[in-house]
């Protein structure tokens, strides 16, 4: 006959088994199978790899913008068809877009000057304005070495299976210290 030790410590052992298959099907970042999701979204942190898309969507816009010369057949990319600048004229398309931004493509990089770094940050909801739907704010902080930076309030809507910049807000230094704003600048601008 089993003494009562021995059956502490099996019901000890069944329950720390359970746990732990419990914990591991809670805490795997796998998606199951046909859920839609087209990669695992970290434990915890369900917007982390969403977030990660926009940042590299409006980075893109940006460093295609600023270069001296303007890479514009990317900045057109990075654009929805109704931010594009062709938009009236034959509904957006890149080809219009590029023909528009040609004076973008004759700027020429001033000799001695600091390459100049972009950080974006601060993904927030931002709410349809009159103009504008509904998506994610992001503010795009531009600087070169030895001047001051500069920033830009970015809509960002997914079109085409795709996130793209809606909305482009120059927020000068109004906002130096904090990057709350965004969505109210994207909102009260757009």
């Amino acid at each position: 006959m089993p003494d009562r030790t021995d059956a502490a410590r099996a019901a000890r052992l069944a329950t720390t088994v359970l746990m732990t298959a419990a914990l591991t099907a809670c805490g795997s970042s796998e998606p199951a199978p046909n859920d839609g999701r087209s990669a695992p979204q970290p434990f915890g942190n369900p917007t982390a790899v969403s977030d990660d898309v926009q940042i590299t969507a409006a980075e893109g816009f940006m460093k295609a913008w600023m270069l001296d010369p303007a890479d514009v057949k990317a900045m057109c990319e990075h654009q929805t068809k109704a931010a594009r600048p062709n938009f009236t004229d034959d509904g957006g398309t890149v080809e219009g877009c590029v023909a528009e931004g040609k004076s973008l493509t004759e700027r020429t990089p001033e000799p001695g000057r600091a390459p100049l770094r972009f950080t974006v940050d601060h993904v927030q909801d931002v709410k349809a304005s009159r103009k504008h739907p509904a998506g994610k704010g992001a503010l795009a902080t531009g600087q070169r070495d030895g001047s001051k930076p500069f920033r830009y309030a970015l809509r960002l809507v997914k079109e085409d299976g795709r996130w793209r910049v809606e909305q482009r807000e120059d927020v000068a230094s109004r906002y130096d210290h904090t990057a709350d704003p965004v969505a109210d600048v994207l909102w009260s601008m757009g």
